[in-house]
């Protein structure tokens, strides 16, 4: 008797919500300019892309077991006992010291977030065990050359120029280049619970206004950690495929122009709140009540 056995095809639940979030990524990062829509198709196109980012986020999540990993800090400071790293041609440090705000980030989210030292174990209880610093020496908007604490691609001493002529601001975190460039400035610090690092904390607001603005508790604590190139968003877990980051088409030439998350560590494990522009907005609203109050700002949502 012959039998045959027909093998089961198709696609998980968890690959077609993974193929929709990527595709919409993608979308996303494609701005149309025509017959004087820009101002309203860039909006609505950061307003589609964060939500993409955020369900990327939520999948990353249910599949992998944790939050994306090596995430930007949004911070300039110290690396203490800086290594190079060549298995992973990066650098690293046992700490960041001195932090600041990383000098190219928009005005609009530097009034959103301030530098706290903070215990990270919320963060490690949430699979987040490294993230993501400048080194402060390549945070000086003045001429000249930099020498950095840290290391270029090839192991060797490496400088940057000024921040404001930055070549590409998404690159400010990642590993200087080996040669001449005005690029990277960026190392990782593995996180160790009971240790604190310097954390962008999102500002909550008059009774919490700003928190719930973006659907967390009044009270809660939010920090800002921007979705870059190393990420394991973006090519180390077992289901992404991006080769870049999503990335603000509409900021100035030399802003930070990644997309940021707010992150609860309120709550153990911490848990992702939103997703917000590099201008610290969350939704069309806020960004329509933001130029409103702003009429003279020089970019485009």
């Amino acid at each position: 008797m012959n039998v045959n056995i027909k093998k089961k095809t198709g696609f998980t639940l968890l690959e077609v919500l993974m193929v929709i979030s990527m595709l919409a990524i993608v979308g996303g990062a494609i701005i149309t300019n025509y017959g004087g829509l820009e101002d309203k198709t860039a909006t609505g196109t950061s307003s589609h892309t964060m939500s993409a980012i955020e369900n990327a986020f939520t999948v990353y999540q249910t599949t992998e077991g944790a939050l994306p990993n090596n995430l930007e800090t949004l911070i300039a400071a110290t690396p203490d006992t800086p290594v190079f790293v060549a298995a992973e041609t990066d650098n690293a440090a046992s700490d960041a010291t001195g932090g600041v705000l990383a000098g190219h980030l928009s005005h609009s989210l530097e009034d959103k977030v301030t530098v706290t030292e903070l215990d990270p174990e919320p963060l490690l209880d949430a699979g987040i065990t490294r993230i993501r610093y400048m080194d402060l020496k390549g945070n000086a908007a003045t001429e000249g050359d930099k020498t950095l604490d840290i290391k270029g691609a090839d192991g060797a001493v490496t400088k940057v120029e000024n921040l404001a002529e930055i070549d590409i601001p998404g690159h400010a975190f990642e590993v200087p280049l080996s040669d001449d460039g005005n690029r990277g400035r960026g190392y990782y610090v593995n996180l160790v619970a009971g240790t604190a690092v310097p954390l962008a904390v999102w500002n909550a607001g008059d009774d919490g206004y700003n928190n719930v603005l973006v659907g967390a508790d009044a009270g809660a604590t939010l920090i800002a950690l921007g979705l870059g190139d190393s990420s394991s968003l973006i090519g180390d877990g077992t289901f992404t495929n991006l080769n870049s980051t999503p990335y603000h088409g509409g900021m100035g030439r030399a802003e930070y122009n990644h997309y940021v998350a707010l992150i609860d560590i309120s709550v153990e494990p911490a848990q992702l709140v939103s997703i917000v522009c590099p201008r610290g907005h969350c939704n069309v609203e806020e960004y329509s009540e933001f130029r409103g109050q702003a009429s003279g700002h020089d970019h485009d949502h």
